[in-house]
């Protein structure tokens, strides 16, 4: 197998020093711009983020993740685990599950790990990320089990191409994912349309009689669009766009995704927001919404890293 080294690492703005090359085996299909920025990212996250002794870790959703088992496999190959150890990997559903065993590696459910095993690591993707890595997930339908195994975590990093970088979150991607109890799908969309939601829609199958889609925990999906990107942080700060709960439209990310998990019926908000997992470990407490760090695969074959001070890129 041959390696590859990659374009630069543009982490936080400045160029790292590489110690070495990140070996990229060739893929072995042909791959189109967008799959093979993810499967850049992939590669460049494992190699700073993954370590053969790790005993327990969470593999998420999506297309960009494949590409995260594909690397965290050739790592293995390449870099055995310590004699009887076992690497186990933790599925936020599954699809993410069969993408675990059909990479040759070994998966454990959610609620058969041990009460007090904590995960090294959570690899996921996402659907939007904002500047302060804010992140819409659920486009998949596994945010509730995604956001349960981040929560497991020491650190969630999350693997992504160029166009989920955005400065805000619902720029491009049109609506916040919300999984909800079926009995109560009428109920919440009637509480989203108070919060200023233009049209919240219960997701469906493409064809219509099989009717909607239905999670891993027989839950259903309404996508909710809102008429503003959400305010950062920084936004709410500066106050220039109000104190971000509502006012004129104009919501913040907590401040949202807080008023939607309080409706009833609902069970998690595709919005990962708060602390990321350096800081809860900092207050003694582990699990977090928020990555450490996200790795965009960009246009010209590099990879741009934002939030993550400790690469070894």
């Amino acid at each position: 197998m041959s390696s590859s080294e990659p374009r630069p690492v543009d982490v936080n703005g400045e160029k790292p020093s590489t110690a070495g090359k990140i070996d990229i085996p060739p893929p072995k299909t042909q791959l189109d711009k967008i799959e093979t920025a993810k499967r850049t990212a992939a590669f460049n996250a494992v190699a700073a983020h993954f370590k053969s002794e790790y005993k327990f870790v969470g593999i998420g959703s999506g297309s960009s993740i494949v590409y995260g088992v594909e690397a965290i496999s050739h790592h293995l190959q390449n870099h055995p685990p310590p004699e009887h150890h076992t690497n186990w990997f933790v599925p936020t559903g599954w699809a993410s599950r069969k993408t675990i065993t059909a990479a040759g590696l070994t998966p454990i459910a959610f609620d058969s790990l041990p009460l007090d095993a904590v995960l090294e690591v959570c690899f996921d993707g996402a659907d939007e990320v904002d500047e302060d890595l804010n992140c819409i997930k659920g486009g998949g339908a596994c945010l509730f089990q995604e956001k349960l195994v981040a929560l497991r975590s020491k650190k969630f990093v999350c693997i992504a191409d160029y166009r989920k970088n955005q400065a805000r979150l619902l720029t491009k991607w049109p609506s916040i994912p919300i999984e909800v109890a079926p009995i109560a799908y009428g109920s919440v969309i009637r509480e989203l349309q108070a919060l200023g939601s233009n049209d919240p829609q219960l997701r469906e199958h493409s064809l219509v009689k099989t009717g909607p889609i239905q999670t891993d925990q027989s839950f259903y999906i309404i996508d909710a669009p809102f008429p503003h990107p959400l305010l950062t942080s920084a936004d709410v700060k500066s106050g220039e766009k109000g104190k971000g709960e509502g006012e004129n439209g104009a919501w913040s990310v907590d401040a949202l995704a807080q008023r939607i998990r309080a409706i009833n019926g609902v069970l998690e908000v595709g919005l990962f927001h708060g602390l990321n997992g350096y800081e809860t470990q900092k207050a003694g407490r582990t699990g977090a919404e928020k990555p450490v760090a996200v790795y965009f695969g960009m246009e010209d074959g590099s990879v741009k890293v934002l939030g993550d001070q400790g690469s070894k890129e």
